[in-house]
């Protein structure tokens, strides 16, 4: 059900998010400065950059009683401000007591009728707090698994009046287990055990901003001004991130029936290289793309992770590698284009071709069992939503050309399946294609320009199907570390 210590639906100011984004990758760029060296020409490392790992007496202190008080904590903090700032204290639904928790163990689980923002982003944001408390007190991935889910059950039934919510449940333990890690190893990332002074706090503002509960469990330990060893996977083998502007048309069926122009930001982040080694533990290596869309239906407009679980090599010659994996898949479009979200798993092929010393092409193929998805309903439903929630499956590829280590090329293609089980009696099926090309420039910046094409096969079985196709052309300068 609803839980968010921001209203639900409400517009999140641009310029908050752009100020907040423009200190994170500050601090990015900061930390990889430190700590990047030179490195080999591709395919050893796709990314062109390695970075030092001082972790020499290094020890993780395992806390589970703080983790688990963090996590009732966290649950204590958003509902006292659900039950006595929110709304100036007047919304019933956070007034809890003994007749709601047994009417809400009565009832068991349902569906609930939150907006699409909230229930396939903000949730997920909130089970990423659970992760990481678990996370941050020494908790491997796995281990900090059960504190998300036990936290959001936490909520569901005793957090509120309405009754549990099955897609919370799911959703905001999948997506924070998803998001979670993302955020701890980004976070870990902007702050240095060894570092004093300046250097050390602002770098501690940068973790704390990136992931709020890492910071307060450091604050509490004392970590955020203890000087020691770094964690030996602070940095990765190998990784690159992108900080694009730039504008974005969209269409409607054709490109040239534009209805508008926007800006938008982008950040991406390849962290890892499985080629190089970085595939001992869950999200060595992983893919996290967040765009901010100005003046568009939702300011936070895409956010899409892939985080690589376990992985084997299967072949191998001298101009060529394979690996099949297992990975955990986090996917979030809401704009004016298309509203499609979804937590998945799934079987994966990656693979690293060489074509001379300087040329390669890394290609990605994910067959995806979709655990909870949704997407836009064309019609009026007893949900009271304006979206379908079903299981599903999904198909992606993608596969981008290098030259001296430089994406130059970057073709993608999804196409995901969602039945669904609550909503209009229906099966949808959408596409996301894109083609994108990047022209280096100097100093790290490059110019380039992709075009997305959105398509949508909505079947109903009581009412008119509908097809959807959006494209959407996306021009922007970028800056490349």
């Amino acid at each position: 059900m609803r839980r968010t210590l921001v209203e639900p639906g409400a517009p999140i100011r641009p310029g908050v998010l752009l100020g907040l984004l423009a200190f994170v990758v500050g601090m990015v760029v900061s930390a990889r400065a430190e700590a990047q060296r030179a490195a080999p020409q591709f395919p050893d490392s796709s990314a062109a950059k390695q970075i030092e790992r001082p972790d020499e007496g290094y020890v993780a202190v395992k806390r589970p009683w703080l983790a688990a008080s963090e996590v009732v904590g966290v649950n204590a903090l958003v509902w006292s401000y659900d039950r006595y700032i929110r709304e100036n204290g007047t919304n019933p639904g956070f007034r809890i007591g003994f007749n709601s928790f047994q009417e809400n163990i009565q009832n068991g689980f349902e569906f609930d009728d939150n907006n699409f923002s909230t229930n396939m982003y903000a949730h997920p944001y909130h089970g990423d707090l659970y992760f990481n408390a678990a996370r941050s007190n020494g908790m491997s991935y796995w281990g900090s698994v059960p504190y998300t889910w036990g936290g959001s059950f936490m909520w569901e039934y005793f957090g509120e009046v309405h009754h549990p919510a099955i897609n919370d449940w799911i959703l905001t333990s999948m997506g924070g287990m998803a998001l979670g890690e993302v955020f701890f190893r980004l976070s870990q990332m902007v702050t240095d055990n060894t570092a004093t002074g300046s250097r050390r706090s602002w770098g501690e503002v940068g973790g704390l901003i990136i992931s709020p509960v890492r910071g307060f469990t450091r604050l509490v330990t004392g970590e955020f001004n203890r000087v020691g060893p770094n964690p030996p996977d602070r940095f990765p083998r190998s990784s690159r991130v992108s900080y694009r502007v730039g504008l974005r048309t969209s269409g409607q069926d054709q490109l040239w029936d534009a209805d508008t122009t926007r800006p938008f930001i982008e950040v991406a982040a390849y962290v890892g290289d499985p080629f190089l080694g970085d595939n001992k533990k869950p999200y060595d290596s992983f893919d996290f793309n967040f765009q901010i869309n100005i003046n568009d239906a939702q300011t936070i407009g895409r956010v899409q992770t892939i985080g690589l679980l376990a992985s084997s090599p299967v072949m191998g010659t001298d101009h060529s590698k394979h690996l099949i994996g297992f990975t955990q898949h986090f996917d979030y479009f809401n704009n004016s284009d298309i509203e499609l979200g979804g937590q998945s798993l799934a079987a994966s092929l990656y693979s690293q071709f060489r074509a001379g010393e300087h040329f390669a092409v890394r290609t990605q193929l994910h067959m995806n069992a979709l655990i909870m998805g949704a997407t836009k309903d064309n019609y009026q439903t007893f949900t009271g939503r304006s979206y379908d929630f079903g299981p599903g499956l999904a198909f992606k590829f993608g596969s981008t050309f290098y030259y001296h280590g430089h994406p130059y090329l970057m073709l993608t293609h999804s196409r995901f399946w969602i039945h669904s089980i609550n909503g209009s009696v229906s099966d949808h099926l959408i596409s996301t294609s894109r083609v994108r090309f990047d022209v280096p420039l100097t100093r790290g910046f490059s110019i380039g320009a992709d075009y997305w094409l959105y398509t949508a096969d909505r079947l109903y079985r009581d009412l008119p199907d509908v097809y959807e196709r959006v494209p959407v052309l996306r021009t922007g300068i970028s800056f490349n570390l």
